[in-house]
């Protein structure tokens, strides 16, 4: 504590060096420095970003716009991936292996706090009132089914693998934290391993089979179909089984310490 007193005119000094700085490059990234595109003047068709969202509706023969753009059509089938959402396709197909390493990120903390966490002896906790008995199990029930619809939507709407594990991971925090039960740890963990296992199968097998790592190797059904995208479907599911059991590991273990 005496050492970062003295030091705090430097460390007061270096931070408003870092937020000089920052504004800075804000102000550059704004204007036109002369120096190529600039955010407020730049031709949007020239972004990368711009040929994602036209990469599934190019194929030839397809019904095309007043633009000269081919249109996305609700109901046909064998779009590159079936996923009405943009977001989605981006993720789990055209970056999928950057979204891998993501995984391998969440993985890699669950692990180091398995490995720091030491067990001990807890004392007793105290016994959850009549009130959190009863309403606990009902909101874990509807945080469940919400955090299942969220992954098993993603490829139509907003959602997928990532916030839909988050949420049923929330569920099972409820529920240790509620009860002081965090005995399903060793099936967390093997959850989370069987899914990541599962996650790189489906990188393999589109490998042998397309070429790619993670190509798309599925079926994709009728584009806006519930049932469709079963590759991305698939993926999801897996991403969602490992974010879940992930965040309910680590949680558990900093709960049982």
């Amino acid at each position: 504590m005496v050492i970062m007193k003295r030091n705090e005119p430097l460390i007061n000094l270096f931070g408003l060096i870092l937020i000089i700085l920052l504004a800075v490059l804000v102000y550059l990234a704004l204007t036109d420095s002369g120096q190529g595109l600039t955010m407020l003047s730049a031709d949007l068709e020239q972004r990368v970003s711009y040929s994602y969202l036209l990469k599934n509706v190019t194929a030839a023969g397809q019904t095309e716009n007043q633009h000269g753009q081919a249109e996305v059509i609700l109901g046909r089938e064998d779009y590159e991936n079936g996923a009405v959402n943009i977001v989605t396709a981006i993720v789990t197909d055209y970056r999928m292996l950057d979204t891998f390493g993501e995984i391998l990120v969440l993985f890699a903390a669950s692990a180091g706090v398995g490995l720091l966490m030491v067990e001990r002896k807890r004392g007793k906790a105290k016994e959850a009132s009549e009130i959190v008995k009863t309403a606990v199990p009902i909101i874990i029930l509807f945080t469940l089914i919400t955090g299942f619809y969220i992954i098993s939507h993603g490829h139509l709407t907003p959602g997928g693998g990532f916030p839909g594990g988050a949420v049923i991971a929330s569920a099972f925090i409820l529920q240790f934290l509620a009860f002081q039960k965090s005995s399903r740890n060793k099936v967390f963990k093997i959850l989370e391993s069987l899914a990541g296992i599962g996650l790189l199968a489906m990188g393999l097998i589109g490998l042998y089979l397309e070429g790619s790592l993670f190509a798309n190797f599925l079926p994709n059904g009728s584009l806006g179909a519930t049932i469709s995208a079963a590759g991305i479907m698939i993926i999801y599911a897996l991403i969602g089984i490992k974010v879940a059991a992930e965040l309910s590991s680590i949680s558990a273990d900093f709960i049982g310490e």
